[in-house]
């Protein structure tokens, strides 16, 4: 919501949701999420027309992820608009295909770095007392040694940037263990465990309850989900090995 002037809204009449990295049919040249990428995804009707006039579809043009660890092959190129080289959906994005014109995001506003340190000090300050933080902290150390031997989360990450949560799932679901990078926002985070766990995820749609993670004095760990991991753990505000929920928040909270 912050940056409405990006991406594009998906043109399937069913879906039509704000993608920021929408994907263009080769076929009919319109954008799409990437639920409906693939053309019989939308039911495309340039595809059809194209495959019933007599074109064999082993000739139809296949385009392979310039990764080279990765051999997936799509109908539809995407084009990374920094580097210029396709990638399947799973690298399109600059950080997962290593984008050799890839740049760190910087701060919109000199403000920001004072801002995120408040939030940061804030949430701190909901915790009752100093005491109350150092037992958090055993607790978790306690807990990371059995969460390190059955999580999931994605197996490419480094062990040295992964860190470790046990998860209590909404709708009564079992909780899981799960490990995310260091470096990922919160954002993303909460967008990669949803995933993982299967929790149904709104948060590309502001008119629906949105996704957030709490500690367990049931505050959320952060009003901002572009920060980093890193930081969070850093202030004391998150803990390697820690409980945390996934919850739903009414929109405007």
């Amino acid at each position: 919501m912050e940056f409405p002037e990006l991406g594009a809204q998906c043109t399937a009449n069913d879906c039509q949701q704000l993608d920021y990295l929408p994907i263009t049919c080769m076929y009919c040249s319109l954008n799409f999420c990437k639920i409906h990428s693939l053309p019989f995804d939308h039911a495309c009707k340039a595809y059809k027309d194209a495959t019933s006039s007599g074109e064999n579809r082993d000739e139809i043009q296949t385009h392979s992820c310039s990764l080279p660890s990765c051999c997936t092959k799509e109908l539809v190129q995407m084009l990374c608009s920094h580097c210029k080289l396709h990638f399947c959906l799973q690298h399109r994005h600059q950080v997962d295909h290593q984008c050799s014109k890839y740049e760190k995001p910087k701060e919109i506003m000199p403000e920001t770095s004072k801002l995120v340190d408040m939030i940061v000090s804030k949430n701190r300050e909901k915790k009752p007392t100093r005491q109350g933080v150092k037992s958090e902290k055993l607790a978790a150390k306690v807990q990371l040694m059995k969460l390190k031997q059955n999580s999931k989360g994605a197996k490419e990450l480094p062990i040295t940037e992964r860190v470790y949560f046990l998860v209590k799932l909404p709708f009564g679901k079992k909780d899981e263990a799960v490990f995310v990078s260091n470096l990922w926002s919160i954002g993303k985070c909460i967008d990669n465990i949803a995933s993982l766990c299967q929790v149904p995820n709104n948060n590309n749609n502001s008119t629906k309850p949105q996704l957030n993670m709490y500690g367990c004095s049931d505050s959320c760990v952060s009003d901002r989900k572009d920060i980093l991991v890193k930081k969070l753990i850093d202030n004391e505000t998150l803990f390697n090995g820690q409980s945390l929920w996934l919850k739903y928040e009414e929109v405007g909270k």
